[in-house]
């Protein structure tokens, strides 16, 4: 029983030992090619004044998604932002949202998908709106946007 666990333990330290430089380059792979995505989300009233906004950083790869969840009284907004990095160094911004709305007369809930996909630079932003650009004149209408920025993950020399 003891020969068996030392052998165990053995072949673990061998192991890691023989992929411990294969990890390395995997983890300095992933910190030299991570990417840091600014989310910045509103609720603009009619007039387009900022009536709420948030602010959130998350860290991904190419072909990675990063959420974005928002709930209200009857209403549910679930979108999936995944940056591709393309041969050229550019992105291809990819922003999936989910949208179900409800009302509180009845139990029924609506729902509405959306994708869009965008061509961009390093640090350039773009603007999604998940439940589309709502117009209008008479009613009190309210936009959700998100400002996405996408940037390469540089640390600091002192981290």
């Amino acid at each position: 029983m003891i020969k068996k666990a030392i052998f165990v333990v053995s072949l673990f330290f061998f192991y890691n030992f023989i992929y411990a430089v294969d990890i390395n380059d995997a983890l300095k792979y992933l910190e030299e090619n991570s990417l840091n995505i600014k989310i910045i989300t509103r609720i603009v009233d009619e007039q387009g004044l900022t009536i709420w906004d948030a602010e959130m950083s998350r860290i991904t790869i190419s072909g990675k998604s990063v959420k974005v969840k928002l709930q209200g009284v009857n209403i549910l907004v679930i979108t999936d932002i995944t940056p591709y990095i393309r041969y050229d160094n550019t992105l291809l911004l990819v922003s999936q949202g989910e949208v179900w709305i409800g009302s509180s007369e009845s139990d029924e809930m609506s729902h509405y998908s959306t994708i869009k996909s965008l061509p961009l630079s390093m640090g350039e932003s773009a603007l999604f709106f998940p439940l589309g650009v709502i117009k209008a004149m008479d009613t009190k209408i309210y936009n959700i946007e998100l400002e996405i920025q996408v940037n390469p993950n540089k640390r600091e020399s002192g981290e």
